[in-house]
């Protein structure tokens, strides 16, 4: 503080002083927020210390904390409008899946409202659902290959079919037995390093019951069980050394009532249970599509090992086995199909 102001600091050195709690008597500058509600067409002037009114009649109100101190009247919000400096992933999903959000990215020219972006380019190019139906064919293509009328009998519309085909593009290829990738094995380290992941909500349990048993409950209500943890399943063959993992990974499809099978949250990040609900449907589908009521494909299996975490030296070890032995299978179902010798 300079000597011009050494004033303030006597001025705050009395005691006692009279004082608002932090914050509250600062300044929210929405100018640029209101240049950028322009350039959107959609004009607004500012109606109260917390208040915009659009030229349509809509008020949006921002957060503030402080409490109409002014007397002028309560009035009600349409709207929230939201202009942080840094626009998150989650505000934009929150403006665009709720329509009282009013949602201004001044650093980007963007503006969402009613629930869509009516200003800026939008960053998401496509839509996840064709990404995910894509990565479920090149799963199912990536050892055996498949037919278009067997993919499409998998569950898929042929519409779907035709898109990830065409997505996967030089990846893939049409031979008179059907469709295949088109480098032996190389849609198998694709579909485990390249899938984005399964999205959706991921919850921590725990349980007094052994790992095993734990497994056994969640497939006996429809679970697939992923991971290192499918090691030593019946029709499965070891995958490492220890007989369990120090955590298992369930995808479930529907609804559970875990404290009905035995389960409480996790609240300490223990051993226990990962249970997913995945935004990707088909995970479900190619699990379906390999014959498997307990677990996920191979793929999905490898790429659970691939995102865990905490991935220690019994993960990388089974990630490597299960890819080696997806390799070992593309390279026998590819000479099988052609009659090549071994």
């Amino acid at each position: 503080m300079g000597p011009g102001l050494k004033w303030v600091a006597a001025a705050y050195s009395g005691r006692p002083q009279i004082t608002m709690p932090y914050g509250l008597g600062d300044t929210t500058d929405l100018t640029d927020a209101l240049a950028v509600l322009k350039l959107a067409g959609l004009a607004a002037v500012v109606e109260t210390h917390d208040t915009i009114r659009l030229a349509d009649g809509r008020r949006a109100r921002f957060p503030t904390l402080t409490q109409n101190p002014r007397s002028e009247p309560v009035v009600d919000a349409d709207l929230l409008l939201l202009a942080p400096r840094t626009v998150t992933s989650t505000q934009i999903a929150l403006a665009e899946q709720t329509d009282t959000v009013l949602l201004v990215d001044v650093d980007r020219r963007r503006v969402w409202i009613d629930g869509k972006q009516v200003l800026g380019t939008k960053e998401r190019w496509k839509d996840a659902a064709p990404i995910y139906v894509t990565f479920a064919v090149a799963r199912m293509l990536a050892v055996n290959g498949s037919t278009f009328d067997d993919l499409v009998h998998a569950g898929l519309t042929p519409g779907q079919v035709d898109d990830a085909l065409a997505r996967l593009g030089k990846r893939v290829h049409r031979t008179p037995i059907g469709w295949e990738s088109r480098q032996v094995g190389g849609l198998v380290d694709f579909a485990i390093a390249c899938y984005p992941g399964p999205g959706g909500v991921r919850t921590r349990w725990t349980s007094d019951l052994p790992l095993v048993e734990q497994a056994e409950r969640l497939i006996g209500v429809g679970c697939r069980i992923s991971g290192r943890a499918i090691s030593g399943r019946p029709g499965y063959p070891a995958i490492s050394k220890r007989e369990m993992p120090y955590r298992l990974v369930a995808f479930a499809e529907n609804e559970l009532d875990m404290a009905a099978l035995g389960f409480e949250p996790d609240t300490v990040d223990f051993s226990g249970t990962e249970l997913i609900r995945p935004a990707d449907p088909s995970i479900f589908l190619t699990a379906a599509a390999a014959g498997y009521t307990d677990r996920t494909d191979d793929i999905i299996t490898a790429n659970t090992l691939l995102r865990a975490d905490f991935r220690n030296d019994d993960d990388n070890a089974a990630l490597e086995e299960v890819r080696n032995r997806l390799q070992l299978l593309a390279d026998t179902g590819y000479d099988l199909r052609h009659n090549l010798p071994s």
